[in-house]
């Protein structure tokens, strides 16, 4: 009886767990300005209980729809404020050790992404981080049922009706939301013969999408997160279809042209990271090249040498590839490129001379400090695509 003392019906002036979890019992909704109070004020253990008491709710009470959308929406108002990976990773854990958590992740879905929201004035912050998490849960499935086959039954299921929820979405006009789809299908259908729901996606923004990261990743302000972003998902892109990749090859030589110093430096980072990747990024490592090449007859066309052999450094960092030497001769026996150009290519022994000391030859003669892209390893996916999406690329720098 005395922990009824003092209960309201509001979340104004919450700053205990169990406060927040006698509203979640009740079926308080949660509101915006009540949450950016709530945060400044409750301990972050705290926090964590009364996000994974959501998940505890929502897998009771998930035949209620009433009830449901009540509490997915206040989730979405409480993270999208947080803007805190860790707590979205809370809830879906959470969610997960739930016995019979399989139906309530199906109605989650679609109340995520279809219920209309009482709180317009943020139904865009809140509706992409709906977004984000559908997409964070499918990727968590995704993985498990690839390490752990049959152990959860519907996975396959589940993560088509993922999928087309999130094709849903896919023309809403939000750079969160298109960067949100972007990793979640790339990542779902990488290294398979079908990328059906990427290639759609790339359909409907695709070009917009590019352009808009690489506008960033050549601003001073935001190179560090665009890069990030691109070295772990570019590679998607390489396994699309031939429409995809005129648009990559449209952005690549724009930006070279625009950029040509800091695109090839782009250019080393990114072989780099295929490179590291292993045979697991053979296939987008083998598009690259083809990309490159186009790049060198621009170049060429252009008359910019520099380009031209930076192009050629960074192709020959793929001949460990059985189409690297198909690559050089192409360019060797290519009439539209100058000869300057194949020049670059005299001392290479197409029969044996794909080496490290051929190598050497076509690195910048450039002395000095090595200019470099500014770094944000390890900065997850949520926090990536939540600062690319809010920024205008135009006043970014």
């Amino acid at each position: 009886m005395e922990q009824l003392i003092g209960m309201t019906n509001s979340w104004k002036g919450t700053k205990s767990f169990d406060q927040a979890k006698s509203l979640i019992d009740m079926g308080i909704m949660l509101r915006w300005r009540d949450m950016r109070t709530i945060r400044r004020v409750m301990e972050g253990a705290d926090e964590e209980l009364a996000i994974r008491h959501f998940a505890i709710r929502l897998v009771e009470r998930y035949q209620n729809r009433l009830q449901v959308e009540i509490l997915v929406e206040s989730l979405l108002v409480w993270l999208a404020n947080a803007g805190s990976e860790k707590l979205m990773h809370c809830f879906l854990e959470e969610l997960f050790a739930q016995p019979g958590c399989e139906d309530p992740c199906w109605i989650l879905v679609e109340v995520a992404l279809t219920s209309e929201l009482s709180d317009n004035a943020h139904a865009g912050e809140i509706f992409d981080m709906a977004v984000a998490m559908i997409c964070e849960m499918g990727i968590s499935i995704f993985q498990y049922n690839k390490e752990y086959p049959k152990e959860f039954s519907r996975a396959q299921g589940l993560l088509d009706h993922i999928a087309t929820y999130l094709l849903s979405v896919s023309n809403a006009n939000s750079s969160c939301i298109r960067l949100s789809l972007v990793h979640y299908f790339g990542l779902t259908e990488h290294g398979t013969n079908n990328h059906q729901s990427f290639n759609r996606v790339m359909g409907r923004f695709g070009h917009t999408v590019l352009d808009h990261l690489f506008n960033l990743l050549f601003k001073k302000r935001t190179e560090a997160v665009a890069l990030q972003f691109l070295l772990e998902n570019l590679a998607f892109f390489l396994e699309a279809d031939r429409h995809c990749q005129r648009i990559v090859h449209e952005t690549f030589k724009f930006y070279m042209l625009k950029q040509p110093e800091r695109f090839v430096l782009f250019v080393h980072a990114f072989a780099d990271r295929l490179i590291d990747g292993g045979e697991e990024l053979d296939a987008p490592s083998s598009v690259f090249m083809q990309h490159l090449v186009l790049l060198l007859k621009v170049s060429s066309e252009v008359n910019h040498k520099v380009l031209g052999r930076e192009f050629m450094t960074v192709v020959l960092k793929f001949r460990y590839l059985p189409g690297c030497v198909a690559i050089v001769n192409e360019v060797r026996s290519d009439p539209s490129i100058r000869k300057p150009f194949k020049e670059l290519l005299d001392g290479l022994a197409l029969e044996s001379g794909l080496n490290g000391d051929t190598v050497t030859q076509f690195r910048s003669n450039k002395r000095g400090r090595k200019p470099s892209f500014a770094r944000a390893e390890g900065l997850g996916t949520l926090h990536q695509v939540a600062y690319l999406g809010s920024i205008d690329a135009q006043k970014a720098s």
